[in-house]
């Protein structure tokens, strides 16, 4: 087995590279893949790599913020949100911790699974990394080093800090014997779904927040005064541009299309 001399070369030689990256760690219950899954957030982000991070996980709590997102769409604009323009800005990356893989893409639905993966592939061009996790369930047609780094093997209950990595892209085989805790907090009970659709029962639209969306919010909920919002002027005028950049890109060509043949609103009422 090649030589790693510490686990934050590791994160380093599997999450640092500029391309995406999907991982996957798998095991039977108890053998600590959350824990292992949410370490590897935590290095990510101490590290340097990324300080962009979601999860499908409720329950989560850290020194640095992880967004809940539990269905596809979210996630597609949560990293659009982030990468407006790549080509020209250059790529920040977005890692999802997207828990219980295989109940959200299990063998016996393989022209969902099929459809679920393709479209997260989409998403790679705006910085999706994916970290996941399974017992044993997993369709290979999404398990597959087609779209996956490599797999990270739990086989152990009593002794959670031993995992085997196998590398897919280049045959190789990584061990590690003394993995520590992660020091993100969450619950062990808690069970994650993953939907391609927002989930909200009360009819509201569901947008996705990074930092720059959620200070226009606190503009526009302080009566569009920055000084109110406790909100530097320099700092909020780039967020609304990046806002309004964002929009223009992805929501104009919808636009158009829903008034093709009718004349432009001269104006939007407020309720």
């Amino acid at each position: 087995m090649p030589k790693i001399y510490s686990f934050n070369d590791f994160i380093k030689h599997i999450y640092g590279k500029d391309e995406s990256v999907f991982t996957c760690v798998v095991g039977k219950n108890e053998t600590g893949k959350t824990d292992f899954n949410l370490l590897q957030l935590e290095r990510i982000h101490d590290l340097g790599i990324s300080e962009h991070f979601g999860t499908n996980m409720k329950t989560v709590v850290a020194d640095f913020d992880i967004a809940f997102i539990e269905d596809f769409q979210t996630l597609e604009r949560t990293c659009r949100m982030l990468n407006p323009d790549p080509k020209k800005k250059g790529l920040k990356k977005f890692f999802f911790f997207g828990s219980e893989i295989g109940k959200w893409a299990p063998r016996d639905q393989a022209w969902k699974n099929t459809d679920l993966i393709e479209k997260l592939q989409t998403v790679r061009k705006y910085g999706l990394s994916m970290l996941t996790d399974a017992i044993d369930r997993v369709d290979a047609r999404v398990l597959h080093p087609r779209f996956f780094a490599g797999l990270f093997e739990k086989p152990f209950k009593r002794n959670k800090k031993f995992a085997i990595f196998d590398d897919w892209g280049t045959g190789k085989r990584y061990k590690f014997t003394d993995i520590p805790k992660t020091s993100i907090e969450y619950d062990t009970y808690e069970t994650a779904n993953f939907y391609m659709t927002p989930q909200n029962p009360e009819g509201e639209l569901h947008i996705p927040l990074n930092k720059e969306h959620d200070l226009v919010f606190q503009y526009l909920d302080n009566d569009c005064s920055w000084k109110k919002a406790g909100i530097d002027t320099q700092t909020g005028k780039r967020s609304m541009v990046k806002v309004l950049r964002f929009y223009r890109a992805h929501y104009l060509q919808e636009i158009q299309e829903q008034y093709k043949d009718k004349p432009l609103p001269e104006a939007i009422e407020e309720s």
